[in-house]
């Protein structure tokens, strides 16, 4: 009887899960437009000195390093999220 309450307070309660998988998507929609924003505006930038130049090259290698590493970003925020749900599943707390 209680675990059946317990299941079903978990089956109604769904506000964390919407809350989480939105912070996702905007997450990964703000990486996206982040990534084309950097690269529109880098490509549309026209620099007079040899010095300028040489800095925004630097400035566009480590760019290219971290626009590399976002996608594992993610990667960790959603095994982050799978780990919560299932260790949620063995408190009896329905969600996070």
């Amino acid at each position: 009887m209680k675990s059946n309450q317990k299941l079903k307070n978990f089956k109604g309660d769904n506000k964390g899960y919407v809350k989480v998988v939105g912070g996702l998507v905007a997450l990964l929609i703000m990486i996206i437009i982040g990534v084309l924003v950097f690269w529109e505006v880098n490509d549309a930038i026209t620099l007079g000195s040899d010095e300028a130049n040489n800095s925004r090259n630097t400035t566009t290698a480590m760019a290219t390093t971290v626009f590399g590493l976002l996608p594992l970003i993610a990667l960790v925020v959603v095994a982050a999220i799978i780990l919560g749900v299932i260790l949620a599943f063995g408190s009896g707390k329905a969600g996070m």
